[in-house]
């Protein structure tokens, strides 16, 4: 859902996100969310507004969707993600680890405010199954590497 200041737009060429996302890790599974009825699943995150840096974005996003504040690392990913459909979206997503803390228990998924939001931990080399979304984000989930990557998603 597109909200007010949101970086995202349609034009006649096609649409435009900005996004962030969390890539949180523990005891070797990733966790992942889906919205009720889209048919996969994708990292927790959302987009970012303007004039908001990715991290406070990520941080925003993450205490709506799960009703905790997460403390956002150092960026990791830049994935540009560019799908050729009938128009053009194309994507940039900051992604960012997030420590899940110890104090909080892992089943701790319910807290957030938006509708029809679920979240699951998978491990991570069956991320994919179920369906994950973007697909070509799996290897490069699976085989982290030290420093800033950039990823492009055609």
């Amino acid at each position: 859902m597109t909200a007010p200041g949101d970086i995202s737009w349609d034009g006649p060429a096609g649409t435009f996100n900005l996004r962030t996302a969390a890539i949180i890790v523990r005891g070797g599974r990733i966790l992942v969310c889906t919205v009720d009825g889209i048919g996969y699943w994708y990292l927790p995150g959302g987009r970012a507004r303007l004039g908001e840096p990715g991290e406070v974005a990520l941080a925003r996003e993450l205490a709506e969707e799960l009703g905790h504040r997460l403390p956002v690392g150092r960026l990791a990913l830049v994935v540009e993600n560019i799908y050729r459909g009938p128009e053009v979206e194309h994507e940039i997503g900051l992604y960012y680890p997030v420590a899940w803390p110890d104090g909080l228990a892992e089943d701790d998924l319910t807290g957030g405010i938006e509708p029809g939001l679920r979240f699951r931990w998978v491990p991570l080399p069956e991320l994919g199954s179920p369906r994950f979304e973007p697909a070509g984000l799996i290897p490069v989930l699976q085989n982290p590497a030290d420093g800033l990557r950039h990823v492009l998603l055609s």
